[in-house]
């Protein structure tokens, strides 16, 4: 072998060579792709950032690169960030090189890359069933499924009093948002923030509170994958920030308790900013669960909320969309702990913006329709863990249709039993119907109690529910 062909060459040597332009030729594809997993951080960083460009001088190259890159997801982030630069930049490209892939792999690979939301390398599969936007209602349908989605130039009033938004196509396409390594606001807040570098890997992600980045921080030459959330906020508004940053503080104290997602660090500047694990998925976009699944997810999160109530947090905005989920296995049938997201935050952000932006009316207890039902506190998370449960043993929300029809189904109507929907253990319709009670003194009076039920569902004999 010569001695400068491109596996010969110092590592550091052949990515220069890429990135300056004085090699992108196809041959150093191999040498690259050995890189990825090597123990040298800025040596992977390097790697990744040179095939990107590789693939730019040779596009045709992308779907044999993509299969390369699939085939070394377990490698690391890096590898999810080259993936998803050629999500963005070769669409087309990309979806070809997944084609040969098994479903199983192709959904890993969205979920693991940025592709799972806006610029989708998998938008034409089956596969792909994510909602874009933030504003969102329910469908006008009696089942499960696709929600509407609104941009907030809408001018429908959808009864929640709130900005509404014009209706988007689901099967468009989105905006693309570029990456933003040289964005005005990251120094300052890696500079905050408890890492000591914070790089971005994908696109911009329009979440609930507010536009998320998918990041790799770095501290003490441990990797943590990221989510840096810039924070929703009314200009001008102190007292919203004085609010919003003694939620965060209490978040941040519960972040130790199992099943509740971990806020790393948040700060006001630039503007309110968040760090948290990184997540891909929620329940909001998986479907029904096996009895023994639902049974096992529903003991996780009420046994979070007991916690938290236990340390005097009431979490107030419980529903689908605030339960998350790493999204990191390789099949949807291997158990992901399901993480409590967003907690405390709503009790900020009702009082300022649209609450049907950040919390589901399907999912709302009668308390956030009409004041007589009383304040918002530990009772309204058990109503709220009700509601989940049913969508965990049904696959569907327990009410349907416009915001004036869940309105009334909610304060006036009778309590959906699951097993009018699904064939659900016996005891469910009990526990569901106690939870999602219309008074609060009919409700558990407490979620140990409500986790004690679910519990049981799991083992009758031991009370267990492992």
């Amino acid at each position: 072998m010569s001695s400068d062909a491109p596996g010969s060459r110092d590592p550091r040597q052949l990515i220069a060579d890429v990135i300056t332009g004085g090699d992108t030729g196809r041959g150093t594809i191999p040498p690259l792709l050995g890189l990825l997993d090597v123990g040298d951080r800025q040596v992977r960083l390097g790697a990744a950032t040179a095939l990107c460009l590789v693939a730019e001088e040779h596009p045709d190259a992308v779907p044999v690169l993509v299969r390369r890159l699939a085939d070394r997801l377990d490698e690391g982030p890096v590898t999810e960030l080259a993936l998803s630069y050629l999500a963005v930049s070769y669409p087309e490209a990309v979806a070809e090189g997944v084609g040969d892939l098994t479903d199983e792999e192709q959904a890993y690979i969205r979920r693991q890359t940025a592709v799972g939301r806006g610029n989708a390398i998998l938008d034409r599969s089956p596969l792909s069933n994510r909602d874009i936007g933030r504003t969102t209602l329910p469908d006008q349908g009696d089942g499960y499924g696709p929600r509407r989605v609104y941009t907030e130039d809408d001018e429908t009033d959808h009864g929640g009093g709130g900005t509404g938004g014009q209706e988007q196509d689901l099967d468009g396409e989105p905006d693309a948002a570029p990456l933003v390594a040289d964005a005005d606001w990251l120094p300052i807040v890696e500079y905050e923030s408890p890492f000591d570098r914070l790089s971005i890997l994908a696109p911009r992600d329009s979440r609930r509170y507010g536009d998320s980045y998918r990041t790799l921080g770095t501290r003490d030459d441990d990797e943590y994958a990221l989510a840096i959330q810039l924070l929703d906020h009314p200009d001008g508004e102190t007292e919203f920030l004085a609010d919003l940053a003694s939620r965060l503080d209490e978040w941040e104290s519960v972040s130790d308790v199992e099943n509740v997602l971990t806020l790393y660090g948040w700060h006001r500047e630039p503007g309110p900013w968040i760090a948290t694990e990184y997540t891909a998925e929620t329940l909001e976009d998986r479907g029904e669960f096996e009895p023994a699944d639902a049974v096992w997810h529903a003991v996780q999160l009420a046994g979070a909320v007991t916690e938290l109530h236990e340390r005097g947090t009431v979490h107030g905005g419980i529903d689908p969309e605030n339960v998350a989920y790493y999204g990191n296995v390789l099949t949807e049938d291997d158990r992901q702990p399901p993480l409590l997201d967003n907690v405390g935050l709503l009790g900020v952000y009702r009082y300022h913006f649209d609450p049907a932006t950040y919390l589901d009316p399907r999912y709302a207890a009668p308390e956030y329709y009409d004041r007589r039902f009383g304040r918002i506190d530990h009772a309204t998370d058990i109503y709220q863990l009700g509601a989940v449960c049913f969508r965990l043993f049904t696959g569907r929300a327990p009410f349907t249709g416009s915001f004036s029809t869940i309105r009334s189904q909610v304060l006036d109507g009778d309590v959906p039993a699951p097993s009018e929907v699904a064939d659900v253990p016996e005891p469910v319709d009990d526990i569901v119907g106690k939870a999602l009670a219309r008074e609060k003194l009919a409700r558990y009076e407490t979620t140990s109690q409500l986790t004690q039920e679910l519990r049981a569902l799991g083992n009758p004999d031991t009370g267990s529910g492992d």
